[in-house]
């Protein structure tokens, strides 16, 4: 950013100006415990975390939502950004553990170099941290006094995944999972992250409520898109492509769209399925079956009527946010001409 940029807009950031601040917040919210020796043993646990960097696609529409015509963003917004992104990292913990997965973004997971306990421990930290990261942020900022509601949002944010991730846990190994039911999960796991990162993004950015509030609901339009894609990419992609195993959500009963929609197309599948969740079946077959009977090519159509739910709030946009959430609905579906 030109000193001239920098004098007419002390308060505002470039959009990677942005990502970096966001960046450096939140490696040094995971490194920070290495100042006391009384939490070493938890330092090294998000010293571990800290060398993983994640997609960052909530902080990207988190500042995109704030962003102004000239491309700029409020320099406060980096900060509630940090906060969506060690709670995700958060549920991500929770997650491994929960899914006994080995690894993470290519790299063993926490709970399997630290053990379980430890991990969830350092998952709770993690909670906290975020929500004290908004509320200081909201505290010591007399011109974010009309938004102190925001960390009452945050909370219920985190109380959806939570009642998303149960809600899946219940569901474990049920092959008869209705689509509802799926769909419910997702908005509550995944899709809620998203819309309190749109709806936050939009209020620092100066948005009304109501436009702050259709933000959001863009928000929960992409979560529910990545979703699903990152469901249908469990039985597309290569353990290398994807970064973790895949064929994990069958493993641990976790019944996503494309088995769902592959199960309605062909019904045979059914005791395969069951089979390879109780067992260590081979997972091989079942998941070409799967392919075969077009689940994850179904399952691409339905995360395309959320993008077009999710375009039609973007014509309402300024021209300079609208494209930058645009090049983000994009990326989460590149095959589509938006």
């Amino acid at each position: 950013m030109n000193n001239q940029t920098e004098k007419a807009a002390p308060n505002k950031l470039d959009f990677e100006a942005g990502l970096q601040e966001t960046h450096r917040l939140v490696q040094g919210a995971l490194n920070s415990l290495a100042l006391g020796q009384a939490n070493k043993g938890l330092s090294e646990l998000t010293a571990y975390l800290a060398q993983s960097a994640g997609k960052g696609i909530r902080t990207r529409v988190l500042l995109s939502s704030a962003m102004d015509e000239e491309g700029l963003v409020p320099a406060n917004t980096a900060k509630a950004a940090a906060a969506v992104e060690l709670l995700h990292t958060a549920t991500l913990v929770h997650d491994d553990v929960i899914d006994s997965a080995d690894t993470r973004r290519g790299r063993p997971t926490l709970h399997q170099n630290f053990g379980n306990k430890n991990a969830i421990l350092c998952g709770d930290y993690l909670l906290s941290m975020s929500i004290s990261m908004l509320a200081s942020m909201v505290a010591k900022d007399d011109r974010l006094e009309p938004h102190a509601h925001l960390v009452m949002r945050f909370s219920k944010a985190l109380a959806s995944i939570c009642q998303g991730e149960y809600t899946q846990h219940l569901n474990g190994g049920n092959v008869d999972l209705a689509i509802l039911t799926y769909l419910r999960i997702i908005t509550g796991k995944t899709a809620a992250l998203f819309y309190i990162s749109a709806f936050i993004g939009g209020l620092l950015g100066g948005e009304t409520e109501d436009k702050a509030l259709a933000l959001g609901n863009f928000g929960r339009q992409l979560g529910m898109m990545f979703q699903i894609i990152d469901d249908c990419k469990d039985y597309e992609l290569s353990e290398v492509a994807a970064q973790k195993p895949v064929g994990s959500d069958l493993r641990n009963g976790v019944v996503t769209l494309p088995l769902i929609l592959a199960l309605r197309k062909n019904p045979s599948l059914r005791k395969q399925a069951q089979a390879v969740m109780k067992s260590d079946a081979d997972i091989t077959l079942l998941l070409a079956q799967v392919r075969t009977a077009q689940g994850p090519e179904l399952a691409r159509n339905v995360a395309k009527r959320f993008e077009k739910k999710a375009l039609r709030i973007l014509s309402g946009l300024s021209a300079r946010k609208r494209e930058a959430l645009l090049s983000i609905l994009r990326s989460v579906l590149p095959s589509q001409k938006t």
